[in-house]
């Protein structure tokens, strides 16, 4: 081959070569063009705003989502200076560092990005310089993410202030072992242990033990582990100081940290339930006083016509007795015609104190000197087996009462007492004193029907007997009710009613085989208390003049006219007040006075009284009732009544009404 040939073929070659090396080049540069075109794509459609520049600050390119964050135009923000983008104060608080970027660091800040439009936006900003010295900035809105933090944080608080607050108890434990890791001041309300207290430590028996009953917390972990929730258990727990409360309590399974958990919801229903038993009972008292109430009502019509039929066997008998000598055979039978009869007003007396209206005699008494005169009648009353003790407290402050309804509140409380104790040995208790009571410890009472806060005098009698069952105590004031074999009396029922005719209340303690206390409260009173005596016999009465005696019963007026015929009076009589009217209109100047009834068809003692005081008001008027003198009194306060007999009514005891008016 000559030179020539072997010339050219090397320049062949040398050709086909730069050809080659020019396909690789245009390939490479098609690659770098790609690229360089999905960067500037990636940069353009990028979430976060992009901005480049100089190392002067000004902007010499911006993305789509700087257009966007920022509210201007590329046009706009190519021509601006990265400054501009951020307010004097933002810069003053955290200027923008070039001196860092120009180290070759990567600068991130928080700040506020101020808008085209004056608002301003929270982002996050990354930036560092290029090796061409221009700057690369990236800016993520960051009011999506702040937001959402802040609802969260509000989230988080909402949740502790309600978590501490609650009043329900709110407790955070470990399902395994029962650790608390939580607890509000609400749990701590009902346990007793403080907060710091109770966290770390479990509520397994033999730490807190605050579960009353481990059958509970055992239903409570099962329940959790079988349904992963529950609403609605009652359990008891016990607080520190011993006491129980009664809670409802809800809970479900929760993770924390990847580990079984339990929130429980607990809340207490002590003060509910008790509010619950409190107004049973009051309806109870409610329900029990309708009935004593209704009863009464029956009991004092039956007793007030009782007596009229009593008045006139007791004044029958009585004047037989008068009139016969000792020797006469008859005497005995009468004796105990008028016993029987003596027995059947005290049934009666006992009705009319069990409908309330059994107060006859209204004075100042002093309940320690009433039980001082019966100590005696007491001893001679109870088991021999039974000691009597005495607590009186002197300088009591009186109380309006009846002397002969207090001693029989004494000696029906005292009589049940020592059946109560039966054939063993025991102790009877009987204590005054005197205490100031609130609307809480009247409600507890029998029965309390409105009762007026304030002082209270007291009379306590206990009993180390057999004690009274719950369901018992419900029934002891019913009438004729009896634990005995049979109940022979009004009893109890009788004392209730004399109590509340009084205004006072009763309060029982009682404990099965420990025994019981009645303590009787009764207002205290400003009157002084007398002593009550026993009465002085009368003189014989000897007198003459016109009576008009007024009663719609003929027995009554038939004994009555032969009572004041046996004083030497003559009578006239009328069955009614507009009977007695007409009589006392043609005869009222040579009547002496008038011996009536209250309780009349027609027209009754009161209206009568008050038309026999238009035609002469110094007429001289005896009211007689079955009904107590406290009750009749009232409607004849300043009206000048003369006296008043309460039926069925002895001869000795007309006989002193008598003498007292004459006297006057």
């Amino acid at each position: 081959m000559t030179d020539n040939s072997k010339s050219s073929d090397a320049l062949n070659r040398q050709i086909v070569a730069l050809q080659e090396e020019n396909r690789h080049l245009k390939q490479s540069l098609q690659t770098v063009k790609a690229n360089s075109d999905r960067y500037e794509d990636l940069i353009e459609l990028a979430a976060d705003a992009i901005f480049t520049g100089g190392p002067d600050g000004n902007i010499l390119s911006a993305n789509q989502s700087a257009t966007v964050l920022s509210g201007y135009s590329h046009t706009e923000l190519v021509a601006m200076n990265l400054s501009q983008l951020f307010s004097e104060a933002q810069q003053q608080r955290s200027p923008l560092r070039y001196d860092l970027l120009k180290q070759g660091k990567i600068v991130k800040t928080e700040r506020l990005f101020s808008r085209k439009d004056g608002t301003t936006v929270a982002i996050e900003m990354n930036s560092r310089m290029m090796p061409d010295s221009t700057y690369h900035t990236f800016m993520r809105d960051m009011s999506e993410r702040n937001q959402a933090e802040e609802s969260l944080r509000l989230s988080e608080e909402k949740f502790s202030q309600a978590f501490k607050l609650s009043p329900d108890a709110i407790t955070l434990t470990r399902l395994a072992d029962g650790t608390f890791f939580e607890v509000n001041q609400g749990f701590s309300n009902i346990v007793g242990w403080t907060q710091d207290e109770v966290i770390e430590r479990s509520s397994r028996p033999g730490d807190l033990d605050i579960w009353c009953r481990d059958e509970d917390r055992e239903q409570f972990v099962t329940m959790l582990r079988e349904h992963g929730q529950f609403k609605g258990l009652e359990v008891n727990f016990r607080h520190k100081n011993g006491q129980i409360s009664n809670c409802l309590m809800s809970a479900r399974t929760i993770e924390i940290n990847a580990e079984p958990c339990v929130l429980s919801i607990i809340h207490d229903m002590t003060k509910r339930i008790k509010d619950q038993e409190r107004q049973k009972r009051l309806e109870e008292q409610m329900l029990q006083a309708q009935k004593l109430e209704s009863l009464g009502v029956l009991a004092g019509g039956i007793a007030h016509d009782f007596n009229n039929i009593l008045m006139a066997v007791i004044g029958h008998c009585e004047l037989a007795q008068r009139r016969l000598t000792a020797e006469s055979p008859a005497m005995e039978n009468l004796r105990q015609i008028n016993l029987a009869a003596s027995r059947a007003a005290e049934l009666a007396n006992q009705m009319l104190a069990y409908s309330g209206r059994g107060k006859f005699v209204i004075e100042g008494l002093d309940p320690s000197q009433i039980i001082v005169e019966m100590e005696h009648i007491l001893a001679v009353s109870v088991s021999k087996k039974a000691t009597l003790r005495y607590d009186l407290a002197s300088d009591l402050p009186s109380v309006e009462a009846d002397a002969t309804q207090l001693r029989q509140i004494i000696m029906n409380l005292v009589i049940n007492a020592s059946e109560a104790i039966g054939d063993n040995s025991g102790v009877i208790a009987i204590s005054t004193g005197v205490m100031d009571c609130d609307r809480t410890y009247l409600q507890e009472t029998w029965l309390d029907e409105n009762l007026q806060e304030g002082r209270y005098v007291f009379l306590e009698i206990a009993d180390t007997g057999s004690g009274i069952a719950a369901e018992t105590i419900d029934r002891i004031f019913e009438p004729f009710f009896s634990t005995k074999f049979s109940g022979r009396g009004l009893g109890m029922a009788a004392v209730l009613g004399i109590v509340r005719g009084h205004n006072g209340a009763i309060k029982i303690y009682s404990e099965v085989g420990k025994g019981s206390t009645f303590k009787v409260l009764l207002p205290a009173s400003t009157l002084p208390a007398v002593r009550v005596g026993t009465e002085t016999e009368t003189t014989p009465l000897h007198e003459s003049g016109l009576v008009l005696l007024v009663d719609d019963e003929e027995t009554v007026r038939d004994i009555g006219k032969e009572m004041l015929g046996d004083f030497g009076f003559e009578t006239v009589t009328a069955g009614d007040g507009e009977e007695a009217l007409e009589i006392f209109k043609q005869q009222h100047n040579q009547i002496r006075f008038v011996l009536m009834d209250l309780t009349m068809p027609h027209m009754d003692g009161e209206e009568a009284f008050r038309e026999f005081r238009r035609i002469d008001p110094a007429v001289k008027v005896i009211i007689c009732s079955g009904y107590n003198e406290q009750e009749v009194s009232q409607k004849f306060v300043g009206k000048g009544l003369a006296g008043f007999l309460k039926k069925p009514y002895l001869l000795s005891e007309l006989q002193k009404t008598i003498q007292g008016l004459l006297n006057n």
